[in-house]
């Protein structure tokens, strides 16, 4: 091949923009490849997240059921004549499996609503209990008096630590963990739109080295600033 011929191809394949097109490709290629592992490990994160939510959920059901069966035989044992220490042994378990430990104010085992018969136990033990804190507040109030020193004053121990968790508070984190699962559902949506541009935009420079055109060449500089916009959108998702 003679010098000028070599002179020739030279000035034409700048002129074309074949170097400024296979840049702009390997500088794509690299963005591709950001916005591919982006999309990979927030779909890793939306299976691990959607297992834990499925177990969260069974495991309310477990607790639920668990507590509404404490309560039917609760139910069943305050009918029998001699059943009332273990109908409020089992009503006190059932709370304890709906609502946890400590029990969150108004909260009370699922069936207590739907039963006459829970309801009027409870209200028995309410006033058993009352009369029983009258007749000790009246018999300290008697020996002060006897003795001439002040009545003592006994603090219920607190409760901290060793808490437990009820079917109240596990359907409440299921139910977080779910709207977070529905947000990394929709990263994932951003980051695969996003991968989807820088693709068009390789393709795009491919055409442009094959048709020897700049046009093609111009508009991939538009599809990789869509993919840019919409990667970074996904990644402010909160």
């Amino acid at each position: 091949m003679e010098p000028h011929e070599l002179q020739e191809q030279t000035e034409h394949a700048h002129h074309s923009g074949q170097k400024e097109v296979g840049l702009t490709m390997a500088i794509v290629a690299v963005l591709l490849a950001m916005v591919t592992l982006l999309s990979h490990r927030s779909e890793t994160e939306e299976v691990l997240s959607l297992t834990q939510n499925v177990d969260d959920w069974q495991f309310y059901s477990s607790k639920h059921d668990r507590a509404y069966q404490f309560a039917l035989a609760a139910e069943m044992q305050a009918l029998s004549p001699n059943g009332r220490e273990s109908a409020l042994r089992n009503f006190k378990i059932s709370i304890d499996e709906e609502c946890g430990v400590p029990a969150p104010k108004g909260c009370t085992s699922p069936l207590l609503k739907k039963s006459p018969v829970l309801q009027q136990l409870i209200a028995e033990d309410k006033s058993a209990a009352s009369k029983t804190e009258k007749a000790e507040a009246n018999s300290q109030e008697t020996h002060s008096a006897a003795t001439g020193s002040a009545p003592e004053k006994h603090e219920k121990p607190s409760k901290e630590g060793g808490g437990k968790e009820g079917a109240i508070q596990i359907q409440e984190r299921a139910t977080e963990r779910q709207e977070e699962t529905k947000l990394i559902e929709r990263k994932t949506d951003y980051y695969d739109a996003a991968e989807l541009f820088m693709e068009v935009s390789i393709v795009l420079c491919s055409i442009a080295l094959l048709a020897e055109s700049k046009t093609y060449w111009k508009f991939s500089f538009v599809s990789t600033v869509i993919g840019i916009g919409v990667a970074v959108w996904g990644l402010l998702l909160r």
